[in-house]
């Protein structure tokens, strides 16, 4: 019953000359900018409810904002992430070509170094011909014939290095 004594009064001034722009301008204002809430709006389950009934345009607006924003700012993130993915791809690309290529160039290396082995064991072999004894059953021929590089010659060029 406390409240019904100013509900009269309350009233007759609402409804007069000077109170009805007041209470007007008062519904405008709380129509554009809503109740205020506050931290009500943290209370779970009462605060949303609360919002959804008493908020102006200006929180209608300011929330369709922030999730245009939201929106704007994920898209850009997946497409950073797509960015990302792509550059991560290339350069695992070139990772692997890169490490084809070594395998590729050791692949040849080895076949070369066989290949080497072979030609210094043919040049040792060679060696031990021209540097061994004079076969003593060809007395016709006072000098044997010399293939590849004379043995002084070839261990000039070793001691040089290749």
């Amino acid at each position: 019953m406390g409240a019904i004594p100013y509900i009269g009064p309350f009233l007759a001034f609402a409804t007069s000359r000077i109170g009805l722009p007041i209470v007007v301008a008062g519904a405008i204002v709380f129509f554009y900018e809503g109740v205020p809430l506050g931290p009500v709006r943290d209370i779970p389950y009462v605060g949303p409810a609360l919002s959804g009934i008493v908020d102006g345009r200006v929180d209608r607006e300011y929330a369709a904002g922030q999730l245009n924003e939201r929106l704007v700012w994920q898209e850009k993130q997946r497409r950073a992430e797509i960015a990302q993915a792509a550059k991560i791809k290339a350069k695992q690309a070139d990772i692997d070509a890169a490490a084809q290529q070594l395998a590729d160039s050791e692949g040849a290396n080895r076949a070369d170094t066989l290949r080497i082995a072979d030609l210094e064991d043919r040049i040792r072999q060679q060696k031990d011909e021209d540097n061994g004894p004079p076969s003593s059953g060809d007395a016709s021929r006072a000098c044997k014939p010399r293939y590849g590089l004379p043995a002084r010659l070839s261990v000039g060029v070793d001691a040089i290095g290749r």
